[in-house]
């Protein structure tokens, strides 16, 4: 008597002729199956249970060794044990190589699951799919750490005791309670006031619009308003989030320079779309007009360049006839850099922006979107609305 798996292998190697009559998908499923026993690893009994199925479903049709499928599918034997299933399922914390805590999501090959983690990608901050397909890391955060759990507890994953203890912690918070600790009116820490102060200086006037812009650098809430945001400047100040768009179409760039100026938001980033050079110069001619309008007109340096000819050329004159090469320090009020690369003396320099205008382009995962996320006001300045990173939008 022939094992199953050795005989799915004398079935293969029969003569196309033979095997004419079998149906495409389930020759395509025995190739599959041969290839497995035939290499160092062995079929799961799930796979061998399909094994069985599709042989004695197809016995009549396998020429001269049907007879010989028939007798041996009534007592089947294998000449191996069969591979174990991988059943992991697993949440855990853990740490990224330059030390920030992570949440990693751990299980073996199943579609479900990763269709049910890509469907909510959006509900999870920093998530990233490693190479091997089985393993996921997203920020440790308390939002983080209550979506992944009710996401994939009904999914039979274990989670490590001390994910469970944050779980739980989050969980008795009440919601009402933590908002009202982080009310403005509330919060007395001298630390608060004198970062405030620190950033706008002791002679600037709180009022509403910077009161508001300032809610997402400092993480605190204020009551709610019934008002609708009447203007650009009012329109970034209530924003949501970091990242907001603005219509280029419906707003001068002047106009953007002027409602930072209002809500104390220099200095700026702006980044360029470097692949098109003829924009370059065009979108620098336009900083230029907008800068001037606002009485912007030193302090500003723009750390690129473009082939020296043609419209690169241009772009480099300008920049040396309007003395747009400041060194960066902390007077510099504007500075530009191309999309996707960032200077390496930026990382040596205390200098940091309080807006970034990413003009004409949208930042995607680039150094340049790396840096830009320490700021808490940037803004994609196109004619369309970007897909994924801009979450406020402004028409």
């Amino acid at each position: 008597m022939t094992t199953v798996d050795k005989l799915l292998l004398r079935v293969l190697n029969q003569s196309s002729d033979q095997l004419i009559n079998v149906p495409s998908r389930d020759f395509k499923v025995l190739k599959s199956l041969g290839k497995i026993v035939a290499g160092s690893n062995f079929i799961t009994e799930n796979q061998g249970r399909l094994l069985l199925k599709i042989l004695g479903e197809n016995s009549e049709k396998f020429g001269d060794l049907k007879n010989e499928v028939i007798e041996d599918l009534k007592m089947p034997t294998w000449s191996k044990p069969f591979r174990p299933v991988d059943k992991t399922k697993k949440v855990y914390s853990g740490i990224c190589s330059d030390g920030t805590p992570l949440i990693t999501i751990e299980f073996a090959f199943s579609s479900t699951i990763r269709k049910l983690l890509h469907a909510n990608f959006k509900k999870i901050s920093g998530i990233d799919q490693h190479t091997n397909g089985r393993i996921y890391t997203a920020d440790l955060t308390e939002k983080n750490i209550v979506t992944v759990v009710e996401l994939l507890e009904p999914y039979g994953f274990e989670f490590e005791g001390k994910i469970y203890d944050f779980y739980n912690t989050i969980k008795s918070w009440s919601e009402i309670e933590v908002k009202s600790q982080f009310l403005i009116s509330n919060i007395s820490h001298t630390n608060f006031q004198r970062h405030i102060t620190a950033d706008l200086g002791i002679s600037t006037p709180l009022d509403d619009n910077i009161i508001n812009d300032r809610s997402v650098r400092y993480q605190f809430f204020v009551e709610k308003s019934e008002k609708n945001p009447e203007n650009l400047t009012e329109k970034i100040a209530y924003r949501e989030k970091s990242k907001v768009w603005i219509d280029r179409k419906q707003f001068e760039l002047a106009d953007v320079f002027t409602s930072l100026l209002k809500l104390k938001r220099l200095p700026a980033l702006v980044i360029f779309d470097y692949n098109d050079h003829k924009k370059c110069l065009e979108e620098l001619t336009i900083l230029n007009d907008s800068l001037e309008k606002n009485r912007i007109f030193d302090n500003i340096g723009i750390y690129f360049r473009l082939p020296n000819d043609g419209h690169g050329a241009e772009f480099n004159k300008f920049i040396a006839d309007h003395h747009y090469n400041a060194q960066l320090d902390q007077t510099t009020k504007i500075v530009g850099v191309q999309n996707g690369k960032i200077p390496k003396f930026f990382l040596k320099n205390d200098w940091k922006p309080m807006s970034v205008i990413a003009i004409g382009n949208s930042l995607k995962q680039t150094k340049t979107a790396a840096y830009a996320n320490c700021c808490d006001l940037i803004i994609s300045y196109t004619d369309s609305q970007p897909i994924i990173e801009t979450r406020t939008l402004w028409e």
